[in-house]
C-alpha cells in the first residue's frame, strides 16, 4: 500500500485584519523538497505556521500525518521540525538547552546532534543568549533537524548566515531530501537555495496561489526562479 501524503491542505482560508491567506489544495508527499517562495506579504510565514499547530485556520482543513496539527500539536510536532528566524530559545548553554530538548522526542539522535553542531561550527559551552544571529539561526536549525523529524519546515532559514552557513544549511536539506519517507517545506528569499534543493514549488502572492507545480516545469530550461516571478509580477 503506498504511503499517503505527509501534508494535505484542503479550502484553507486564513483572514489576519485585512490580509486574507486562500489555498484551494495542496499536498505534499514523501521525499519532496518543496520550495514556497512569493513576495513580502504573501501569506508564506502564514501558511508554514498553520502546519506546524502554532496557528489556526478560520476555514478549510490543514492535516500533518492526517492530524490537525491545531488540535494535536504534541503528536504532530513529536515528528515534525519547525524552524524559523525568531523562534525563542532557553537561555542557557547550547549543550544544556539539547540535552533538555532531547527528552521531548523519542527519536532524538545524539549522533546527529554532534554531526550537525560541527556543521554548523556551534560550540556546546556558549550560552544561547549571547550567540549572533547567524549563529542563533543554526542552533535553531540544529533543534529542527535533531530529531529526524518526516516533515521539516524552515521557514527564512538562511537568515543571518553567511555563505559557510547557507552552504551547510543546503547541505543538510539535501542529505534529507536523500530519505524518501521524509519531506522538506522551506520558504526563503534567498531564491538561489531554494533553486538548488526544491523539486516543487507552491507561489504565494497577495495571500493566492498562483502557480504550483514541478520547479523543472514551472521555470523550464535556462531561466531562474527570480525571473520567473518577476515574469508572474509575484515579488
Amino acid at each position: 500500500m503506498p504511503e499517503t501524503d505527509l501534508v494535505t491542505v484542503e479550502a484553507v482560508a486564513v483572514r489576519r485584519g485585512r490580509f486574507s491567506l486562500e489555498v484551494p489544495r495542496w499536498t505534499v508527499a514523501p521525499g519532496q523538497v518543496v520550495g514556497v517562495v512569493g513576495p513580502n506579504g504573501a501569506g508564506k510565514t502564514t501558511l508554514l505556521e498553520s502546519l506546524a499547530g502554532l496557528r489556526p485556520v478560520g476555514s478549510g482543513a490543514v492535516r500533518v500525518f492526517g492530524l490537525d496539527p491545531w488540535q494535536r500539536p504534541v503528536e504532530v510536532r513529536s515528528a515534525l521540525g519547525f524552524m524559523s528566524d525568531d523562534l525563542p530559545v532557553f537561555p542557557m548553554r547550547i549543550g544544556r538547552l539539547l540535552r533538555f530538548v532531547s527528552g521531548y522526542y523519542p527519536t532524538w539522535d545524539p549522533e546527529l546532534v554532534e554531526r550537525l553542531i560541527a556543521r554548523f561550527e556551534l560550540d556546546p559551552h556558549d550560552k544561547t543568549h549571547q550567540l549572533s544571529r547567524g549563529q542563533g539561526t543554526r542552533l535553531r536549525l540544529v533543534l529542527a533537524m535533531a530529531f529526524r523529524p518526516r516533515v521539516l519546515v524552515l521557514d527564512e532559514p538562511a537568515a543571518g548566515l553567511d555563505l559557510g552557513g547557507r552552504r551547510a544549511l543546503l547541505d543538510a536539506v539535501l542529505e534529507i531530501a536523500g530519505d524518501p519517507a521524509r519531506s522538506v517545506i522551506i520558504s526563503s528569499h534567498q531564491l538561489s537555495d531554494v533553486e538548488r534543493v526544491a523539486d516543487r514549488l507552491l507561489v504565494l502572492n497577495r495571500g493566492r496561489v498562483t502557480h504550483e507545480g514541478p520547479t523543472s516545469e514551472l521555470i523550464g530550461e535556462g531561466r531562474t526562479i527570480e525571473e520567473a516571478l518577476l515574469e508572474w509580477e509575484a515579488v
